[in-house]
């Protein structure tokens, strides 16, 4: 979980990333498998459902909403949004 920090969860991907580099987020095995996948494709936590995400990682649904709350989120919806903002503004800068 989030450590020596507020609890607020990271505003954007390279949040996240940074505080995974730092040791400020640590993850318990069944997460950290979910958290790689995520990281290397985000547009799959952005578009695809919680029981796809658990397939494609093999884990449970239980554990991808679990991923979301351990990195601060309340919600896999708010978790969701962040990314898709992150996609977003990735799109508009390639256009």
């Amino acid at each position: 979980m989030l450590q020596d920090r507020d609890h607020r969860p990271p505003a954007t991907l390279q949040e996240l990333k940074y505080l995974i580099a730092k040791r400020q987020i640590v993850f318990p095995n069944s997460l950290e498998q979910v958290a790689r996948q995520i990281i290397e494709r985000p547009e799959m936590i952005a578009f695809e459902s919680a029981a796809a995400i658990a397939r494609n990682c093999r884990v449970s649904q239980t554990t991808v909403h679990r991923l979301a709350q351990h990195i601060g989120f309340r919600t896999l919806r708010e978790f969701r949004v962040m990314i898709r903002d992150h996609l977003r503004k990735i799109s508009a800068n390639h256009r």
